[in-house]
């Protein structure tokens, strides 16, 4: 897909939105430079974009804020629907007339089906082209006809309390957003066990919507610091702070990289080890590595993943001390000490 994306960034580039999601990264990585605006809602997408596109939006796919229209329209297709509807759906909004919207993706990405839906609501026929593995659609904004039905985006840019997460607010583009993820369940449920004293530091590493610091403060009072690479986790995260009164901070990093050395007491985390449509086999790794770093001597860091994942052998490259907890319905949870 890269070597596809490249030559769609270059025919323009001046005038040329490129939405980036994690499926871009193999691109950036090959220090591709793009003298054009790169949105994207992926926190690590945004700063190895920096130097390479002229201008790098870090937002939840919030076109309009860019102000401005475009002749090309950029768009390797999201895993998620909802995300690609709402893309599709302000993309319509942000082009010039002649303008087209220009999406990418592979045969099992639902590329043919995204075209089509796309054709109907700019009223205008697609151009569908095969290359390789991957496909392009390429669909024109007719000059003066009105858009169609704009597609089910899910409401996609409001956040919503759902009724299984009893009051906390969530919203669609952040993974196991209306649900509670059992892993999470499983370690929120040792947090009686394992709380640290009341006014610890306690970062949070790939925080989602917020769900472990929320359930950690109902057992004493501590500062939060919780990250995600996720714009909309952000949001999310956000909300229920300002919602629940938490005393802390939620920012953006990648796996816990920009974070402060040696200064939080616990850390906790539910490690994610997909991106898009790719498995991250380093993720989990990642996270270990930044848990330990930011630790204070005599700190602990509480970890939920699956089963499967050999996470002793990973972590005793990092910590002194690797304790299971608890094994229960596919997941493990570990004590971590220095």
């Amino acid at each position: 897909m890269a070597i596809l994306l490249s030559q769609l960034l270059e025919t323009d580039p001046a005038n040329t939105l490129w939405i980036a999601d994690e499926n871009s990264k193999p691109l950036l990585q090959q220090g591709f430079a793009f003298s054009g605006h790169l949105l994207t809602n992926r926190w690590d997408v945004a700063q190895l974009a920096e130097g390479k596109a002229a201008r790098v939006h870090f937002n939840d796919f919030r076109l309009e804020a860019l102000e401005q229209r475009f002749r090309y329209i950029v768009f390797p297709v999201a895993k998620e629907k909802a995300i690609t509807h709402h893309v599709i759906n302000t993309a319509g909004k942000l082009l010039h007339e002649l303008g087209a919207l220009l999406l990418i993706g592979h045969k099992n990405s639902g590329i043919k089906t995204y075209g089509s839906k796309t054709a109907r609501y700019f009223g205008h026929d697609k151009e569908l082209r095969k290359d390789g593995q991957d496909y392009q659609a390429m669909i024109t904004l007719p000059r003066g006809g009105p858009l169609g039905d704009p597609l089910d985006d899910s409401d996609y840019p409001q956040l919503r309390q759902p009724d299984a997460l009893g009051g906390l607010y969530s919203k669609p583009g952040l993974f196991g957003w209306n649900k509670v993820d059992k892993g999470s369940a499983l370690l929120a449920r040792q947090f009686p066990g394992q709380k640290p004293a009341d006014g610890a530091r306690v970062v949070d590493l790939g925080c989602g919507y917020g769900y472990l610091c929320t359930q950690l403060a109902a057992h004493g009072n501590f500062h939060f610091t919780a990250t995600d690479n996720n714009a909309a986790a952000l949001l999310a995260c956000a909300e229920n702070f300002k919602a629940l009164q938490l005393e802390g901070a939620v920012v953006p990093t990648d796996a816990g990289a920009e974070l402060d050395a040696a200064n939080a007491d616990l850390v906790i985390c539910n490690p994610p080890f997909h991106q898009g449509f790719q498995v991250e086999g380093d993720l989990t790794e990642r996270f270990l590595i930044n848990s330990a770093r930011v630790l204070k001597p005599g700190g602990s860091a509480l970890f939920v993943v699956n089963e499967f994942i050999p996470l002793p052998r990973k972590a005793e490259r990092h910590f002194a001390a690797v304790e299971l907890l608890v094994k229960e319905d596919g997941f493990c949870v570990y004590r971590l000490a220095q």
